[in-house]
């Protein structure tokens, strides 16, 4: 069985200073004033799955972090109930004290992509800079969907759009842990663990799930 890496990046400020600088510019547009408590976490997805994809991932985050799979033996936990935006239709008032932007790579379903030549390299990664790990997050969508191919064969539509979600929904949490924690380490358990199989990717969450974090 194949494993799936989820990766750390260590790069440069001069590399991504502007990436980070005109995404965040657009994120907090608003004044910083009379901010809001808890997490925005922000969605860039390619228009033509935007609308179809969209809730189902909504769904699979919600049911996640729900079950715990954001939580570690040790009293780290992610927000459970953050606010959700995508960014095509960002309210003109947003304003929360914290805000991840999370970029989602290609399109984000599994038939048009997954029979195009094998890819390497991690499904989600992060980004340090000077010694800070960077509030955003980088989704590979193509590999995610040759990662899902032989998994999802025999699905209709609606299956491996659900099967796509959950995997996504996995990697953002498994990259917003290494955000919160500001460690670039891997646990031995759960969604935190560096490398995952195409059935850990899509597994639905149990209430009786707690990842390991991160430590």
């Amino acid at each position: 069985m194949s494993l799936l890496q989820l990766q750390f990046r260590d790069v440069s400020r001069a590399s991504v200073g502007f990436l980070f600088t005109l995404l965040l510019a657009h994120a907090l547009a608003p004044a910083l004033h009379a901010q809001q408590p808890g997490t925005a976490v922000i969605f860039y997805l390619a228009p033509q799955v935007n609308d179809e994809l969209w809730p189902d991932l909504l769904a699979s985050l919600h049911a996640d972090l729900a079950a715990g799979i954001g939580e570690s033996a040790h009293g780290f936990a992610l927000e459970q109930n953050p606010a959700y935006f995508r960014g095509n239709d960002l309210p003109a008032d947003i304003d929360f004290s914290k805000v991840i932007v999370v970029k989602l790579l290609g399109r984000c379903d599994v038939l048009p992509q997954s029979d195009h030549p094998s890819l390497k390299g991690p499904l989600g990664w992060v980004r340090q800079v000077s010694g800070k790990i960077q509030p955003f997050i980088f989704v590979d969508c193509e590999r995610i969907a040759q990662a899902l191919r032989s998994h999802s064969v025999g699905f209709n539509k609606y299956e491996r759009r659900h099967e796509m979600a959950q995997a996504i929904a996995h990697v953002v949490i498994h990259e917003w842990i290494h955000i919160a924690t500001q460690s670039p380490a891997h646990g031995a358990r759960g969604v935190t663990k560096q490398f995952l199989s195409p059935e850990e990717l899509t597994a639905e969450p149990r209430n009786d799930t707690v990842a390991i974090a991160a430590q």
